[in-house]
């Protein structure tokens, strides 16, 4: 989510890369562009410029491996999978898991790939190294490598030693775009704005990408010529934080509050930067500032509520969650499906059912939305009916879909009402006679008989 600045520009973010916002604009576009740029640099990763899978011909090779081979390159393939989607939710270290497991099931340089850049991302400099060792070893002499090397050196406080990691091959656009963050360091917005400027037109896409996002902070901040230096601070601070930069972003931000301590905006990247580096309790006492601040921003009610989870207090977390969804957050089905999972952790199963009805009711909700209340409402005496009528408003949704078939049969069934269990069993099984959901559910009642 991109915090928005004191600059008076555009209401709102439309579109991801556009990055004029307005005093109060919408800080959840932060988190939004992340997933749209993760979503895009991962198929970046998969996509050669010939259309060819570079990512799946490094993983899955040409020649014909063993049986074993084949089952190992597929698992690491499914481990790289799971850990893009980890990464995607922000959950970083169980998408260090999924990328640690690639890596040992043969998942080569993709995976060491990105199993650095979370370890990175999580401040883990040590074992960082060593991957890109490992990395160096499978595919060395790559501006993958470079760019790697530099943002270790420049994470751990080493500016010096970036600087001539990036010196070495100044024409890649990854050291381009690493000098840049070097001068963005040390203050040098003009350098900045240059090798930025020549990273935003090379080969490498993702690069270009992010190149764009802080060059868009700089275009922001140039029209308004008596802007003040904390404000570019903010605006380059915010575009550092959509581009996963928060090392870079954090000392800059610190500079913008020492000068004016009450800048909402300044504390709300901050506290953001904190949470997703993983330093909770700083992200705690950031967001508690933004909010005495602007108590009924629901961005930071948001990031509240991710953070007192993440400290181990579910109660303020559900609390700030339904605080967030009244103030008009957005996306607000990512607040809501938070929202199920919080109150579950509490045992608040009617707070669970209440959010999970709402998102199924949603003109744009999926079956497995449905399945979620019937398999929670069913545990519960008091909801079995609430199951049946859910089922049937799935069924009316999705008329014929095996599953949905499949998803009323089961709310039946544990309502007692057996005999329109098997109704709707036939009816499943005469659509697929394969759906597991439907097999499933038939399982349970063949044991009844």
């Amino acid at each position: 989510m991109v915090p928005s600045t004191s600059v008076k520009i555009s209401p709102r973010i439309a579109v991801p890369v556009l990055i004029a916002l307005a005093l109060g604009g919408a800080s959840a576009a932060v988190f939004l562009w992340q997933i749209h740029s993760s979503v895009r640099t991962i198929e970046s990763s998969f996509q050669a410029q010939g259309g060819t899978t570079d990512l799946l011909k490094k993983i899955l090779p040409t020649r014909t491996g063993s049986p074993l081979e084949n089952v190992n390159q597929s698992e690491a393939l499914m481990e790289l999978r799971q850990g893009e989607i980890f990464e995607l939710r922000g959950e970083w270290k169980q998408a260090q898991d999924h990328y640690g497991k690639s890596v040992t099931t043969g998942g080569g340089s993709p995976a060491l790939k990105k199993l650095a850049s979370i370890q990175l991302q999580r401040r883990q400099f040590d074992e960082a190294k060593k991957t890109i060792a490992s990395l160096k070893e499978a595919n060395p002499n790559t501006g993958d490598i470079v760019l790697l090397e530099g943002i270790l050196a420049l994470r751990s406080g080493n500016t010096q030693e970036a600087s001539a990691i990036f010196g070495r091959s100044p024409n890649l656009p990854q050291s381009q775009y690493g000098l840049a963050l070097v001068a963005i360091s040390q203050n040098d917005h003009e350098t900045a704005k240059k090798e930025l400027t020549l990273a935003a037109s090379g080969n490498d896409p993702t690069i270009r990408t992010y190149a764009k996002v802080i060059l868009a902070a700089y275009d922001e901040f140039s029209l308004f010529p008596n802007g003040q230096d904390i404000h570019l601070l903010t605006l380059v601070s915010r575009a550092l934080a959509q581009v996963n930069e928060c090392e870079t972003a954090l000392p800059l931000l610190q500079t913008v509050i020492l000068k004016q301590e009450r800048y909402r905006d300044a504390w709300i990247v901050k506290g953001y930067c904190e949470f997703v580096s993983e330093r909770l309790k700083d992200a705690l006492t950031s967001l508690e500032e933004a909010y005495s601040l602007d108590p009924e921003k629901p961005e930071v009610q948001y990031f509240l509520a991710r953070t007192h989870e993440a400290l181990g207090d579910p109660q303020n977390a559900v609390t700030f969650l339904q605080y967030a969804i009244l103030n008009g957050f957005s996306p607000e089905q990512d607040a809501r499906e938070l929202l199920v999972e919080y109150a579950r952790e509490l045992g608040n199963n009617d707070l669970a059912l209440e959010q999970l009805k709402i998102l199924a009711e949603a003109k744009d909700s999926e079956l497995k939305t449905f399945e979620q209340y019937v398999t929670l409402a069913i545990t519960l005496e008091n909801h079995l009916q609430d199951a049946v009528a859910l089922s049937k408003t799935a069924l009316a949704r999705f008329p014929n879909d095996a599953s949905a078939l499949a998803l009323a049969a089961k709310a039946s069934f544990a309502a007692g009402a057996i005999d329109d269990a098997k109704n709707y069993l036939q009816s499943a099984l005469r659509i697929d006679s394969r759906n597991p959901k439907a097999l499933e559910v038939e399982a349970v009642v063949e044991k009844t008989k």
